[in-house]
């Protein structure tokens, strides 16, 4: 019979955390990462806060025994990757996929998951340790496409806070949506039949918090509120030119150097808005 050795750090982990009796402690799969699964109900509860559909593609980043990827190709029709160094589990994880009969929905890539593509990922399942989910923080900015998730058991990453935190079964779940980049300056053009406005809006970036001033020609507007949730921008103007009541509400989906998308603006004693397509263009610096 196999001996396994159990390391007091993993002991204290699993202590700490994983109250479910599916909770196995184990071997290292790869230096600083110690084998521990996800309890299957905790697992469940970090797909339905990722919202996991039938389009997504969902990588879970050491992979164990292959649960996370399975469960998300059985229970919510996804597809799935486990990426993992350790054959033996790879060898599991693939026999437990042909059990669940989901082997034609999952595969099982035996490789370093700093090095591994993450361009097809629409979610990332992470139980890894705070450091290690950090390191891996520019990948996911840089590889995953705004809009896409990350979804972590009990640890955080850093800097860069969730946008969503569940409490289940005595333990955490985090979630982030992956911002895209709009920092910088862009010209926006605004458009209707009557004619045109154009603005030069300015924004700075910490992750999914955004901040903006918008000018025109003749002046700075007071921006009062914004909103950035994948590619999908929100910014509210609310200020009194020459005394008179002027909001305006823009709402665009970014990509790359373009956004795009429809503007309200409200102007004086008028209850009503009036709309205008809206398109910007970032100025290269």
């Amino acid at each position: 019979m196999k001996k396994r050795i159990f390391p007091v750090f993993t002991i204290f982990i699993c202590s700490l955390v994983l109250i479910s009796c599916d909770s196995i402690p184990g071997k290292k799969t790869i230096p600083d990462v110690v084998f521990a699964t996800t309890p299957h109900k905790v697992v469940r509860e970090m797909l339905k806060l990722a919202e996991v559909n039938k389009d997504d593609v969902v990588y879970d980043l050491g992979s164990g025994d292959g649960r996370i990827v399975i469960a998300a190709a059985r229970d919510f029709g996804g597809r799935g990757v486990g990426v993992e160094l350790d054959k033996e589990l790879i060898a599991e994880s693939i026999k437990n996929a042909k059990e669940a009969g989901v082997a034609e929905m999952v595969k099982f890539l035996e490789e370093d998951f700093f090095a591994v593509d993450l361009r097809e990922a629409t979610v990332v399942a992470l139980y890894l340790l705070p450091e290690m989910n950090v390191r891996l923080m520019p990948k996911f900015l840089k590889e995953m496409k705004p809009g896409s998730k990350v979804v972590s058991h009990m640890w955080e990453m850093g800097k860069w806070k969730p946008d969503m935190t569940l409490k289940a079964y005595g333990t955490t779940v985090y979630l982030w949506v992956v911002p895209a980049q709009v920092e910088g300056n862009w010209r926006v053009t605004l458009r209707n039949e009557k004619g045109l406005r154009e603005y030069t809006l300015a924004i700075k970036q910490d992750f999914q918090k955004i901040r903006a001033t918008l000018n025109d020609e003749k002046r700075r507007y007071s921006v009062e509120d914004t909103n950035l949730q994948g590619s999908d921008i929100a910014i509210k103007v609310s200020d009194a030119v020459r005394g008179r009541i002027y909001i305006i509400n823009m709402e665009a989906a970014a990509k790359k150097d373009t956004m795009e998308g429809t503007a309200f603006i409200r102007e004086g004693d008028t209850p009503f808005a009036e709309q205008y397509s809206m398109k910007g263009e970032r100025l290269m610096q």
